[in-house]
C-alpha cells in the first residue's frame, strides 16, 4: 500500500470571478446611495428634491444590472464567493427598492 504524502495539496488554479467582484461592488454602491438618499430625505422632512427621486431610480437600475451580472457570473468555472455575495446583496437591494417604490404609490 502506498503511503500518502503529508502535505499533498492539489490546487485547481482557479481565481475569484471578476464579474462577481463587479456585482458585489455595484450592489454596495447602490446600498450607499440608498442610505445617503434616505438620510437626506429625513433631513429635509420628507420633502426632498426631484433629483433625489431620479437618483433613486438610477440606483434601482444599477441594482438590477448588478443582479444580472451576479447571476451571469455564477455560470463560470471560477470560485463563486463574490458571485453569490453579489447576487444575494443585489437581490435584497432590488427587493428593498421595489418596496420603496410600491409603498410610494400607496402613501
Amino acid at each position: 500500500m502506498r503511503r500518502k504524502k503529508r502535505n499533498a495539496y492539489k490546487f485547481a488554479h482557479k481565481k475569484h470571478s471578476r464579474l462577481g467582484k463587479v456585482s458585489l461592488a455595484l450592489a454596495l454602491l447602490s446600498f450607499a446611495a440608498a442610505a445617503g438618499m434616505i438620510l437626506y430625505s429625513i433631513q429635509c422632512g420628507g420633502n426632498a428634491n426631484v433629483y433625489v427621486g431620479s437618483g433613486g431610480l438610477l440606483a434601482l437600475i444599477l441594482t438590477a444590472v448588478s443582479f444580472m451580472i451576479g447571476l451571469f457570473s455564477l455560470r463560470g468555472e471560477d470560485y463563486k464567493l463574490y458571485s453569490v455575495l453579489g447576487s444575494i446583496t443585489s437581490g435584497l437591494m432590488l427587493a428593498g427598492w421595489a418596496a420603496v417604490y410600491v409603498l410610494g404609490f400607496y402613501i
